[in-house]
């Protein structure tokens, strides 16, 4: 039985790099970078990270919420996005499945 890993909403395949988002302090977008970039030494001495559009990305806080996504990185990016069925609000989304 083979089990599919998934991290950070993206499917993520044994033999492929994994995604994560960050978002740029320099244009507020959030950019796609991949796990290889983030454990690079050059990128743990900076701070600073490739994205795959090619920014050049100084992260804001992790606790701030994500920009506007890149959209060239959103083209770039290998990983295929898993979609989660969205929840109805208030009262109605208490009474009716998802």
């Amino acid at each position: 039985m083979e089990v599919g890993v998934v991290s950070a909403g993206k499917a993520h395949e044994a033999d492929g790099p994994e995604v994560l988002t960050l978002t740029s302090v320099i244009d507020r977008l959030a950019h796609k970078v991949t796990d290889v970039e983030l454990c690079a030494p050059h990128a743990t001495r900076t701070g600073r990270y490739e994205a795959l559009c090619g920014h050049l990305v100084s992260p804001a806080p992790l606790v701030a919420a994500d920009g506007t996504p890149c959209r060239r990185c959103v083209e770039l990016d290998p990983t295929p996005t898993v979609t989660t069925p969205r929840r109805r609000g208030g009262w109605l989304g208490r009474l009716l499945p998802a």
